[in-house]
């Protein structure tokens, strides 16, 4: 009897984490988001932080939500590279809609206790760091873009880090609902060598392989480790850890257009271009994206999720 039910809770298992694989893989997604609204984002955590205190019981939950996110990003990441090359600056304006639609919810985490005005502190710092690395965009920023978006891209010491480094602030803060893992690449400038590698995992699989394999450590490292860093800063500094959040995300539109606008025009045919076409799509692109991500933040809509998902577990 119990054998089918652990079946179709694998199957169930493999599916959320397709989700949420899909989700972490579009900037201004975020999977924890996802993973709150399918119900499971406590048991995430706790899987995470108590690997060491029951390793058996937390992988037994966590490898089909990998399994299936692993298949929901090499599944994406082909659409993604496509639409990244053809139609950057729609499939720009899309992200940017879709970061600053998920602000009100981020927003409404950091006001769930009285306002403290040294909250504003974190914001204001992380919104200056993003607005400077947005004007940080020399010929040769624009040439490792450009070289980033193939198989061209030297793995030295510095790459290989950059590579772990990003990956892993990227894993840290995906597990933050309202916080997406790709737009921390995407600052980092290493979104489209990712998406570029696992779209092409078959066709180069070494060259693929040189790049996944720091990006692959780096978010296992941040997930093991990040996951008790933000679990503290959330328990212990709730309001100043969001309100830096808003101050990352609020920068974030300037980094990520001012990213597709070098990688474009660095590229052998420059997509990135303001016509009338262009600018249409992309503004009607980016309200899409706003309103997607606001009907995601709802808390009805979290709410309604929850109360199925647990109604589905009653009845198993």
């Amino acid at each position: 009897m119990s054998s089918p039910k652990k079946i179709i809770g694998i199957v169930l298992d493999l599916i959320y984490g397709c989700i949420i694989g899909v989700a972490n893989i579009i900037p201004g997604v975020s999977g924890g988001t996802m993973a709150v609204m399918l119900n499971i984002y406590d048991k995430l955590i706790d899987s995470f932080t108590g690997l060491r205190r029951h390793f058996g019981k937390s992988v037994k939950f966590l490898l089909p939500i990998f399994i299936g996110a692993a298949g929901g990003i090499v599944i994406f990441s082909k659409l993604i590279k496509y639409l990244i090359a053809y139609c950057p600056m729609p499939t720009c304006f899309f992200f940017i809609g879709l970061i600053i639609g998920s602000l009100p919810m981020v927003f409404r985490k950091s006001l769930e206790k009285p306002f403290k005005p040294v909250s504003l502190i974190p914001l204001f710092i992380f919104l200056a760091g993003m607005t400077a690395l947005a004007f940080v965009n020399t010929d040769a920023q624009a040439a490792s873009d450009a070289v980033s978006t193939d198989f061209r891209f030297g793995l030295d010491f510095g790459s290989w880090m950059l590579l772990f480094g990003g990956s892993a602030v990227a894993a840290m803060c995906m597990i933050i609902p309202g916080v997406s893992g790709s737009m921390i690449l995407m600052i980092f400038g290493i979104y489209a060598t990712i998406i570029n590698a696992i779209s092409d995992l078959t066709k180069h699989f070494m060259d693929s392989a040189m790049i996944l394999f720091p990006s692959g450590l780096g978010i296992i490292f941040g997930i093991i480790f990040g996951a008790k860093v933000i679990d503290l800063c959330i328990k212990k500094f709730p309001q100043m850890t969001y309100f830096a959040i808003i101050g990352l995300m609020l920068g974030s539109p300037l980094v990520i257009f001012m990213k597709f606008q070098s990688q474009s025009s660095a590229a052998e045919v420059n997509n990135f271009l303001f016509t009338p076409v262009n600018i249409t799509v992309s503004a009607a692109v980016c309200l899409v994206g706003f309103a997607i991500a606001i009907i995601f933040g709802s808390d009805k809509l979290k709410a309604k999720f929850a109360k199925s998902s647990s109604g589905k577990a009653k009845s198993k």
